[in-house]
């Protein structure tokens, strides 16, 4: 099967030939000396000017007293790509100068004579070394030790020790660490230094990725929700998204499969305030890198940094895409230092969270019964009808129940005999991170396999992935950067849907034979048994998206902080599908002949083959000029930048039947008779042209303010509205700088008020609608004959445009006594207008359309609040942090222009998005005289669900239906995760829930409907019976004339998300066989659920009997570092 199309050789043969390019210059850049040249050409030239031209043209920094070389005569050199030695020797010729070179570093001493090679050889060094601590005294290994105003520097070893050559006696070191308070120390001629670091308050020092750029956390204006890549590794879950259920306040994951390679969550930002094609285009917008990405889901969890996500109005930086929010995925890259290689290995069985327990044979045919019973019956009484005898007798019955003939009186578990107990998943991962001064880099692997629930199903996934991210200063003020990383995904499953294929299982009649004694495989349900999936052929998909993006970053000379930064990024994403149908055979047994019938499936009755192939590229080209520098107590911050990009697309396939044999499932084998054959095509391009723009003010890191800008062109709209100006603004006061507090109340580490306000675009709202659009078809007729021809049945809107949101924010967020109480305090409100939606007017049919054009009339409001806990603190041995978030969101359809309801208490206008139109449930009729005494519908009888007159009028029809707010949206969402350290074990639990949810379960309603749909124990435990007229559930093959409550289910739970153990092996112990780190651990994903109602099925599901289920995850797994 083609993995990767033609192309894609000459794409991969450019990369490779690029990362072989880009290393060979990366290590001639990297050596000791870096073999740099200069010019210089100059007459009566002072030294400190030499020096600074010496610096523009290599990467050396130099170390002086501005005094010594204040009163230095001038100096005529003439030098030409001499090497920065010969140009120090030439410079210093005649002077009281000598100079060292310690990597990077050229320090410049002036001697009291003029120096001979003597002189030189006298400038000493003085080694200083020590070791560093936190407040507890434990060591700190990867703490940075740097001289002062230099890059001469070093990192402590993982006993926290460290050793570094300085110039002076008295020199300054700067010592920093990520989570604690960088510290500046005086040598004062000391050799040996004991260094205890302070952590610093939770969240303080953090750097934010915000869009095209960082910032600091505690002059953060806008609301972004961060978590770490750390974070996201300790769960298990094959997909990265799942990962992400609860643990950011503001974001909404639902996963609704668990199939492998298909279970990609819905993803919310503070809930759907669309309500356009059925709230469709309510994703957020994700960018990779700086990159847009469709595909996050199988981002390998040990690549990511970070992933921020905007929610406000500072989201208008990415204009009409954004006012969904926005996704900012972050990868690692290479640091300096001696190369640090990790390998992990998790080995995993997985299983559904909860499949529904159906009925068994016995109970079966005694509620097919009923429902037949009635549905024969006359009257609401349930008259018997002559002749009538039950479809399974009372002997039948008891045989189902004994087991006694299992040929001709099966009890089949469907569930039991077509999914295995656990499937496997294996994950490897292998990573190497590291560098020199100037050159630092980051490789890694990973493999990811996962196998279905099927028994005999082929279905599985498989996925490889890779990441090469090269850094390279050249010089002091050039630094160009590779970033490569691509994908080999592999998905075979069957050609049977999974959705399909449940059904099959869940709803087959446990009266059927599913596997005989003698192992012939039985009918199941309407011939379609699931242990006959693999018989029938597979529908295999491969894709292979490669991802390339290069940039270059430019400090100006001479202007400190001003920079510019350029990107291009080219993707690839090749895929291809081959699905084959085979004629599959299942036996069925003939108590007359006492043989087994060879029957043909339900299916094709022949060959089918499917190829079709998919190619999608991305380019992407990106410029910005960014200016950054403190003014005293002045923090100013600019950045413009431009931003160009390309889509294209192109689609072929192909299908043949009736192959000449099944061993070959190659297009070119199936049938030449034309109508055995078909073909098809397809192609598109867009592009996208805009600017942004982002300015920073702060006066004493206490007053904030933020002005951003996107003026964006979007490609499917018409030129009249294809630009547009998109701006967000921001302010903060951080109270806890202010000198009253701070003297008032010092434990008040962070106290910030903030409000944003953004107008944010969304264009997803299909492409070219103010375009007329034709089609080819037999819709003309010349005489008595169908010719073909062109035809349009719809009407453009010339005049479409975005969606425009207006987002308003204000927030609080403090830190307290360092950490042990953080709370942070969100309120947003969202008006969104323009919203596409088709006018409430009625079309002639002599027009040839049947409706008019969607236009820019909705509108829609969105509110609600995010509330972030937290806390951390040490016990004794046992360190701990506890962080829990509770988010609040509910919408309002403001004008939809919907039909005129009938009722006060109808339509949608008015309510969140999602509401749907139920009769109120109130009960069952239990008696006749119930019945009786209320209206109901004419085809209402005792046992169906009462519904009320909600509008009084007698009657029981579509008046008496009212919109309910509920929907498969929650209302309420919360996380809440807590981290132990105790010595070398390590414990993190992750409760995540929602609530305020509900699920309409249709398919929970049938029961004894027909012999083909088996029902949830639950359905059918205490209905109401003849002999049960006080059942509390509906009766057999029961009535409602149409959606009702009854079957409305709060969807509200709470679930152990993930819980992970680790336990780290002494250093002592794995040094010995040469390793720096081992960690072994054991995780779990979707461990247990607590449900408030629905216990039938995984809560999170849309339908217990139509999804392949949520996966549990119990992993094993070990982390080596070397």
């Amino acid at each position: 099967m083609p993995v990767v199309w033609p192309d894609c050789t000459s794409i991969i043969l450019t990369m490779k030939l690029t990362a072989i390019f880009l290393i060979a210059a990366f290590i001639q850049v990297s050596g000791k000396s870096f073999s740099q040249q200069v010019t210089i050409h100059h007459k009566n030239i002072s030294i400190e000017k030499v020096l600074q031209l010496i610096e523009d043209q290599s990467s050396y920094h130099f170390l002086f007293k501005i005094n010594d070389l204040s009163s230095s005569r001038n100096v005529d050199l003439e030098l030409t790509n001499v090497s920065v030695e010969q140009a120090l020797d030439q410079c210093f010729k005649n002077t009281a100068f000598t100079y060292k070179i310690i990597n990077r570093t050229i320090l410049v001493k002036k001697t009291a004579d003029l120096p001979d090679r003597a002189a030189a050889n006298s400038f000493v060094l003085q080694k200083i070394q020590g070791v560093v601590t936190d407040e507890k005294g434990a060591p700190l290994p990867g703490v940075t030790i740097k001289l002062k105003g230099t890059t001469t520097g070093t990192i402590t070893d993982t006993d926290g020790k460290f050793t570094l050559e300085v110039p002076d006696a008295n020199s300054t070191l700067i010592v920093s660490f990520i989570g604690f308070t960088s510290q500046e120390v005086l040598t004062n001629g000391r050799n040996v230094l004991n260094i205890h670091l302070k952590e610093a308050p939770k969240d303080l020092g953090e750097i934010v990725v915000v869009g095209y750029g960082q910032q600091r956390k505690e002059t953060l204006t806008g609301s972004i929700s961060t978590v770490s890549g750390k974070e996201i590794t300790q769960s298990p879950a094959p997909n990265v998204v799942s990962s992400l259920a609860g643990k950011l306040p503001g974001l909404v994951v639902n996963q609704r499969s668990g199939q492998p390679g298909a279970d990609d969550p819905s993803i919310i930002v503070r809930g759907v305030a669309t309500f356009y094609n059925g709230g469709s285009g309510s994703g957020p917008l994700i960018i990779v890198d700086g990159v847009e990405r469709t595909i996050i889901s199988r981002l390998n969890p040990n690549d990511i940094e970070s992933i921020s996500v905007l929610k406000d109005g500072s989201a208008a930086i990415y204009g009409a895409r954004a006012a969904n929010g926005v996704i900012l995925i972050t990868t690692k890259r290479g640091k300096k230092g001696k190369p640090d290689f990790s390998f992990s290995y998790n080995y995993a069985l997985q299983s559904p969270t909860k499949v529904p327990k159906v009925l068994d044979a016995a109970t079966f045919a005694q509620v097919y019964n009923e429902g037949n019973f009635y549905r024969q019956s006359t009257g609401s009484t349930f008259t018997t009808p002559p002749g009538y005898q039950p479809f399974y007798s009372d002997a039948a019955i008891q045989a189902y129940r004994s087991g006694s003939d299992p040929v001709n009186f099966p009890n089949t578990d469907w569930a039991g005999v077509t999914l295995k107990n656990h499937s496997f998943v294996k994950n490897y991962n292998m990573q190497v991170i590291g560098g020199s001064d100037n050159v630092h880099y980051l490789f890694s692997f990973g493999r990811l396999k996962q196998d279905g629930g099927y028994v005999h199903d082929p279905q599985n996934y498989t996925q490889y992935n890779f990441r090469s991210k090269v850094d390279v200063d050249i010089n002091k003020y050039l630094n160009i950067g590779a970033n490569l990383s691509g994908t080999l995904d592999t998905k075979a499953y069957s050609t049977v849907a999974s959705n399909v294929q449940f059904i099959n299982i869940l709803q087959a009649n446990p009266t059927i034979t599913a596997i005989y004694p003698n192992g012939l495989i039985g009918p199941g349900r309407l011939g379609e048994n699931p242990l006959l999936i693999d018989q029938r052929g597979y529908d295999n998909i491969s894709e292979t998206p490669l991802y390339s993006t290069f940039t270059a970053s430019f400090k100006v000379p001479h202007v400190d902080g001003l920079k510019i930064d350029a990107s291009y990024n080219y993707d690839l994403d090749n895929v291809f599908e081959k699905r084959w149908n085979i004629p599959y055979f299942y036996y069925q047994y003939n108590v007359n002949t006492k043989n087994y019938d060879r029957i043909q499936g339900s299916a094709t009755g022949t060959t089918e083959l499917t190829d079709t192939y998919s190619k999608y590229t991305t380019t992407l080209s990106n410029i910005r000029v960014s200016y950054d520098h403190n003014f005293r107590n002045h923090h100013v911050a600019a950045m413009v930048g431009k931003e160009q990009q390309q889509n294209t697309f192109s689609g072929a396939d192909a299908y043949r039947k009736n192959f000449l044999t099944q061993a070959l499932p190659q297009i070119n084998y199936g049938s030449s008779v034309p109508a055995d054959q078909a073909n098809g095509g397809s192609a598109s391009s867009s592009a996208r042209n805009n600017y942004f723009g982002r300015f920073n003010y702060d006066l004493d890191s206490k007053y904030l303010v933020e002005f951003l800008f996107r003026y964006d062109g979007s490609p499917i709209f018409p030129s009249n509205n294809r630009y547009g100006f998109f701006p967000g603004a921001s302010v903060g006061w951080r109270l806890s700088e202010e000198k009253f507090l701070k003297d008032r109340a010092p434990f008040i580490n962070q106290l910030k008020l903030r409000a944003t306000y953004g107008e944010i675009g969304n264009d997803r709202v299909g492409t070219y609608n103010y375009l007329q659009a034709y089609n080819f078809g037999q819709n003309y007729v010349f005489g008595s004959t169908d010719a073909p021809g062109i035809y349009s049945n719809v009407l453009p809107n010339p005049n479409i445009h975005w969606e425009v949101s207006k987002k308003t924010d204000f927030g609080l967020e403090s830190e307290l006594w360092n950490g042990l109480l953080g709370v942070d305090f969100t309120y947003y409100l969202e008006k969104r207008s323009n919203i596409l939606a088709i006018p409430n007017l009625s079309v002639s049919q002599v027009l040839g359309f049947p409706a008019l054009p969607a236009e820019n009339i909705g509108k829609m409001d969105n509110h609600g609040f995010e509330l972030s806990v937290s806390t951390r603190s040490k016990i004794g041995e046992v360190t701990y942090s506890i962080a829990a978030n509770l988010n609040y969101n509910r919408s309002k359809i403001i004008y939809q222009d919907e039909v005129p309801p009938q009722e006060p208490y109808q339509g949608f206008t008015g309510h969140p998005f999602g509401a749907g139109m139920y009769y109120k449930a109130d009960g069952i009729f239990h008696t006749q005289a119930e019945l009786d005494a209320y209206p109901h519908d004419p085809n209402t009888r005792v046992g169906d669900v009462k519904m009320l007159d909600l509008n009084h009028d007698g009657k029981i029809d579509s008046k008496d239906q009212f919109t309910f707010d509920g929907s498969v949206l929650p209302r309420y969402t919360f996380g809440l995760n807590m981290n132990f350290a105790y010595k070398s074990f390590d414990l993190n639990v992750f409760l995540q829930g929602q609530a305020a949810a509900w699920n309409y379960d249709n398919t929970f309603a049938s029961l004894g409907t027909t012999d083909f749909a088996n029902a949830a124990v639950e359905r059918a435990q205490n209905r109401w019976t003849v002999s049960n007229p006080n059942g509390t559930m509906p009766r057999s093959d029961g009535y409602q004339p149409g959606n009702s409550t009854f079957y409305l289910f709060n969807a509200s739970f709470v679930r152990l998300k993930t819980v992970q153990l680790g336990y780290t092996l002494p250093q002592n112990v794995v040094s010995k066989i040469g390793m720096n780190n081992l960690r072994v651990f054991m995780s779990g994903f979707n461990v247990i659920t607590w449900a408030k109602q629905i216990t039938w099925a995984d809560p999170e599901l849309n339908g217990g009997y139509t999804t392949y289920p949520q996966q549990r995850i119990i992993n094993f797994g070990a982390t080596v570092k070397f």
